[in-house]
């Protein structure tokens, strides 16, 4: 089934050879990207979140994806123009 408004499913980050790594937290995926070595994440772009449409986008964007599809955050309210994991769950 294809979801009509694309959603923020998962955080995650971005390592400097593009790949995409999904995780809870984001600090799940730094752990993750320090078991794997001699990758690193890309700083500041490399904190972000995967969508419905299993695309990586920026905290901002995810952020604009969670306000046109009428999510509100799980927490009491979002804190900033920016998505936070803890917005998920």
């Amino acid at each position: 089934m294809y979801l009509e408004k694309e959603i923020v499913i998962c955080s995650a980050v971005l390592t400097d050879t593009a790949e995409v790594i999904r995780c809870h937290r984001h600090h799940h995926g730094f752990m993750a990207i320090e078991q794997m070595g001699k990758k690193r994440m890309l700083n500041p772009r490399g904190q972000g979140f995967v969508t419905s449409r299993n695309r990586y986008v920026s905290r901002k964007e995810a952020r604009e994806i969670q306000d046109a599809a009428g999510i509100p955050s799980f927490c009491e309210e979002y804190r900033s123009d920016i998505l936070f994991s803890e917005d998920l769950y």
